[in-house]
């Protein structure tokens, strides 16, 4: 016979739920650190390397929203994703310059 003794359907019933809500734990703690990414720490980065700059929406484990700013393939990064802390004045600042130069660049069509 069996070394291991006999469980019940409701023992059998907390250990699969035991086992989901660790796995919903591992899932969320790793969506947790992908989504909020932004450091007070980085790289200084002239505007002129700018290529791209995206503002993405809070997300449900970050509480803030992600400034992701793309730097052209001929500057220093080579075309790396670099994300801004939000709350920072030289992101804000950024922002607005970015928001300026787009607007002075853009084409209309008519």
């Amino acid at each position: 016979e069996s070394l291991l003794p006999r469980r019940g359907p409701a023992s059998m019933r907390l250990l699969t739920a035991a086992l989901l809500l660790l796995l919903l734990a591992l899932c969320a703690a790793r969506v947790d650190g992908s989504k909020c990414k932004c450091s007070r720490k980085g790289p200084k980065i002239r505007y002129s390397d700018v290529k791209k700059l995206e503002m993405k929406p809070k997300y449900p484990h970050c509480e803030e929203k992600m400034v992701i700013i793309t730097t052209k393939s001929m500057s220093r990064y080579r075309g790396q994703e670099h994300c801004l802390h939000p709350k920072l004045q030289s992101t804000k600042r950024f922002i607005k310059w970015y928001n300026a130069w787009n607007e002075k660049r853009r084409v209309y069509e008519e």
